[in-house]
């Protein structure tokens, strides 16, 4: 099995900042350090680390060279990744908090912005049935991408961030088969998805309205979903399975993080769902469904491997390989 996927690569410029800055506010940043990142290359750089096999399909531009690199030491397959000849590769700006460890980031999408659905076509005429495509909101065409994807019989696996209010127009969140979001995506989607249908374009976060209460709107939402995981910060994470194809009901686990040093949160998400889905991948039997215990089982790892990366600076460079996150399962285990 293999996961391609048409997603992104930037340059992430880091300021740590005594606080995220607030409007009209201008404020010194203490430290300054530039690294390789993007969502989906963060993610594509978690799923080889943690031993999947691999395909990164983007857009960079000269500038973005160092970036390919960086992902082939970490096992991932380069060969779709093009080289523009005008476009800037894109950057993150990203604010680093020392009062409270969050971060602020903002997108400047060069390449990935350049995507067509051409190109993306002529990627996907190399995977098919059994093979995962990871997403996300960074790159043009996405919509019109999933949709080649699932032609083709793929898996997708779609972690809708950034959260816009055009993304559920966009993208066709039916064919999705696993969605990853966070506390705050997750009430964006259930305003959109209970709004008036006379007011469509409403999106704004129902930041009263807890996982629990968003799950019964997603599940009949998107009926055809295998999975929907919501992470929830320093609560760990809730998600709902379907195991069985013509159970009317999900079922609901519940893991609390795994505790350890917190130095930097920025790739934390990113390594999740990397190594989620390679676990699941490492276990997948053609047209059967996951078990709980498998299903479990990829939470745990995805759960100890996110922890790792907290605890380490920068994005990609926190991706911790899998004989660590291994070792880390194992030594909890003999404590507990």
């Amino acid at each position: 099995m293999q996961i391609p996927g048409r997603i992104t690569l930037t340059r992430n410029d880091f300021y740590v900042v005594p606080h995220i800055v607030r409007s009209g506010e201008t404020i010194s940043s203490t430290s300054y350090t530039v690294s390789a990142g993007g969502k989906g290359a963060n993610q594509s750089v978690a799923l080889g680390r943690a031993g999947a096999n691999v395909f990164h399909a983007g857009k960079i531009g000269k500038d973005g060279d160092w970036v390919r690199k960086i992902m082939e030491n970490a096992g991932v397959d380069t060969t779709y990744i093009q080289v523009a000849e005008k476009e800037a590769t894109g950057r993150a700006i990203i604010q680093l908090s020392e009062e409270s460890y969050d971060n602020s980031i903002v997108l400047f999408p060069g390449t990935n912005d350049t995507v067509t659905i051409e190109e993306a076509r002529h990627v996907l005429s190399n995977f098919g049935e059994g093979d995962w495509i990871v997403m996300q909101n960074e790159i043009s065409s996405g919509g019109e991408i999933m949709r080649a994807a699932k032609e083709r019989g793929m898996t997708i696996c779609f972690n809708p961030s950034p959260m816009t209010s055009e993304l559920p127009k966009q993208y066709p969140l039916h064919l999705v088969d696993y969605l990853l979001i966070n506390e705050i995506e997750a009430q964006g989607l259930y305003s959109y998805l209970t709004a008036p249908k006379t007011d469509t374009d409403s999106f704004t976060s129902s930041s009263h309205i807890t996982a629990s209460e968003s799950f019964p709107v997603l599940e009949k939402a998107y009926e055809q979903i295998s999975g929907i995981i919501i992470t929830l910060g320093g609560d760990g994470l809730v998600a709902r399975f379907r195991i069985n194809e013509e159970d009317v009901k999900m079922k609901e686990f519940r893991m609390g993080i795994v505790k350890g040093n917190v130095v930097n949160t920025t790739g934390a998400g990113d390594t999740f769902s990397g190594y989620f889905v390679a676990n699941l991948v490492r276990n997948q039997v053609l047209n059967e469904r996951f078990s709980a215990e498998q299903l479990q089982a990829a939470l745990l790892e995805a759960s100890h491997a996110a922890s790792l990366a907290v605890g380490k600076e920068g994005a990609m460079d926190s991706i911790p390989v899998k004989n660590d996150v291994d070792t880390a399962i194992t030594t909890k285990q003999k404590l507990d």
